[in-house]
């Protein structure tokens, strides 16, 4: 009886761990929502922004801009339920966003 009690709460911390990894395009558009929180247009835009699967590209480098280490380039669509927003870039160095940047489906 001990053992499953065990095995059981094992399951529930692995599982609640998984449910806490985001991915490198979701840490980006979050760290996008943090940035932009002075610009209230902007933030609600990114706020109902979800991200295409299909569209995102990951360029794994090792290099610097200037003197900062960068050693991923992420870009993704984004879309909400009534339209396509746009595209988000952002740089990324060890899964933590440096930069970030929108592009509308205007420009």
């Amino acid at each position: 009886m001990k053992a499953i009690k065990i095995f059981l709460m094992i399951g529930a911390l692995l599982c609640s761990a998984g449910a806490m990894a985001t991915s490198v395009e979701q840490s980006c558009l979050n760290y996008g929502k943090k940035v932009m929180r002075d610009n209230p247009d902007m933030l609600a835009l990114l706020k109902q922004a979800n991200i295409e699967p299909s569209s995102v590209m990951i360029e794994r480098f090792d290099g610097k801009v200037g003197k900062q280490s960068v050693s991923t380039e992420v870009t993704a669509k984004i879309n909400s339920a009534q339209e396509k927003l746009g595209t988000i870039f952002c740089l990324v160095n060890n899964d933590s966003p440096l930069y970030f940047h929108y592009f509308s489906v205007e420009e």
